[in-house]
């Protein structure tokens, strides 16, 4: 029953996002582009393939609106989802994700910015290319961590982002996000098994919050302010799944 739940959802995703991207194809053809319109075609995407997947979000705040820089820990390979139900922003995102069949080709087409963790001149591109998108008045969406975690806290966040933002005076907006079930946290299987195994349950349960606007002239003080704000509400939503686990 997993695996037939698992694939099921998979043939929806797949079907569905090819539709949404034939309709945001047929209107760059008859409007012209406009990467405002994509994103608010993929949020409508998202929200409906999220209940279909079994995601259960619950969320206790809302982002503010403008053009920020939010900066979230990583725990899974499905937090954009996750994050792209409530705000509009260009998430940063490893190159190989635009091999992906279908996710790369959708993600181009809805906004997303690239970097080769592993080369300097791609690093000093992706800087550039954040830096330019929030001074047109676009949000972009980091993962300072750089890769997946399952510690209790966020791993090690790098500075590179939090000097664009202060350079180009754009506020950091610190998010939060957890999964009830600590599986849900991708590090070890392959992509495809941690989808068999997030997916295949009935509810995939995860919290997310957004903190407050920092701004400063001083990166290490924002990253500094955001991850530990950051790691009180990871303590504190782990609390929260550990406590209703045992009732």
């Amino acid at each position: 029953m997993q695996y037939f739940r698992a694939y099921g959802r998979l043939i929806i995703f797949g079907v569905t996002m090819s539709l949404g991207m034939g309709y945001i194809l047929l209107a760059t053809l008859v409007a012209g582009k406009n990467l405002r319109r994509s994103m608010r075609i993929r949020r409508s995407w998202i929200r409906f393939i999220s209940p279909v997947l079994g995601l259960d979000i619950i969320k206790h705040s809302t982002p503010p609106e403008g053009a920020f820089l939010f900066v979230s820990n990583h725990r899974s390979f499905i937090d954009p989802v996750v994050i792209l139900n409530f705000i509009y922003a260009l998430p940063l995102a490893k190159a190989e994700v635009n091999s992906y069949p279908l996710i790369g080709f959708g993600a181009r087409l809805t906004g997303i910015l690239y970097v080769i963790r592993d080369s300097p001149d791609s690093r000093l591109d992706a800087r550039q290319s954040i830096a330019s998108t929030l001074m047109e008045g676009w949000s972009v969406l980091i993962y300072p961590e750089g890769t997946t975690e399952i510690t209790a806290r966020s791993g090690h966040f790098k500075k590179g982002s939090f000097e664009i933002a202060s350079v180009v005076n754009t506020p950091v907006i610190p998010v939060a996000i957890e999964y009830a079930d600590p599986s849900d946290h991708w590090k070890e299987w392959s992509m495809f098994r941690q989808y068999l195994y997030q997916f295949g349950k009935n509810k995939c349960t995860c919290r997310i919050e957004f903190g407050d606007a920092i701004l400063s002239d001083d990166a290490e003080d924002m990253l500094k302010k955001t991850q530990t704000w950051i790691d009180r509400k990871l303590i504190e939503f782990r609390s929260e799944f550990d406590r209703k686990e045992e009732e």
